[in-house]
C-alpha cells in the first residue's frame, strides 16, 4: 500500500514535534537541522523549504508553547465572574502553567530559555497577546463599574510590570523552589484595590 504523502502542514508539524523532542533529550546547543531531518527521514533540504534557518526552526517551537498557554489562559479567565476574579485567574494561571511546564520539562524549559536568550524577539508575540488579555479584562472591569481606569494602556502596563515576576520565563527558573502562588495572590489584590480606588 503507498504511503499517503504528507500535506505541508504536516510535514511542518512533523519537524517541530520532533524539533521539540530533540530539545527535551538533547539540550540546544546539541540539537542540528541535520539531526532534525535525520528523524523525520527527509534531507535537510526539505526541512530549509519550511525554516530557513535553525533560530527559525526553534522559534517556532517556542511559539507554538507560547500559543498552548495564551489558549489555556484565555479558557481559564473565560470561566470567571467579577473583573477581580479574572485578574486573579489571569496572573494565577499564567503563573501554573509555566511553573507546571518546569517541573514537568525541566530540560525543554530550559531549552526554551537557551532559544529567548538566543533571539529575544521570539517573546514579542507572546508579549503583545498577554497584553490584549490584560487590557481586556481590565476593559471588562471598567465596563462593569468594577475598575477606575482613566488610562488603559498605562493601567494595562503597569499590571503587567507588576505581575511580571509570575510569568517571566528566567523568574519562573530562579524561583523553581519558592511558591509564589500566595505572593501571587497578595499582588492581584494589592492591584485590586488600587484599580478600584481611583482613576489611573
Amino acid at each position: 500500500m503507498a504511503q499517503t504523502e504528507r500535506t505541508a502542514q504536516e510535514t511542518q508539524e512533523l519537524i517541530l514535534a520532533t524539533a521539540e523532542a530533540h530539545l527535551r533529550r538533547y539540550g540546544y546547543s546539541r540539537t542540528t537541522v541535520s539531526e532534525i531531518a535525520r528523524a523525520c527521514k527527509m534531507s535537510h533540504a526539505n526541512v530549509y523549504r519550511f525554516f530557513k534557518t535553525k533560530a527559525d526552526v526553534m522559534d517556532a517551537v517556542v511559539g507554538r508553547w507560547f500559543s498552548g498557554i495564551e489558549q489555556a489562559l484565555l479558557e481559564i479567565t473565560q470561566k470567571s465572574n467579577s473583573a477581580g476574579e479574572c485578574l486573579q485567574a489571569y496572573v494565577l494561571g499564567l503563573y501554573r502553567l509555566k511553573r507546571d511546564k518546569l517541573a514537568a520539562e525541566p530540560e525543554l524549559f530550559d531549552a526554551y530559555l537557551a532559544i529567548l536568550e538566543a533571539d529575544p524577539t521570539v517573546a514579542e508575540h507572546h508579549l503583545q497577546v498577554l497584553s490584549s488579555i490584560l487590557q481586556g479584562i481590565l476593559t471588562r472591569g471598567v465596563e462593569s463599574g468594577e475598575f477606575q481606569i482613566g488610562d488603559l494602556s498605562l493601567a494595562t502596563a503597569a499590571v503587567s510590570a507588576a505581575t511580571l515576576k509570575f510569568h517571566h520565563p528566567l523568574m519562573i527558573r530562579e524561583s523553581a523552589h519558592e511558591p509564589l502562588e500566595e505572593q501571587a495572590i497578595a499582588v492581584v489584590k494589592l492591584l485590586t484595590v488600587s484599580l478600584t480606588a481611583e482613576k489611573i
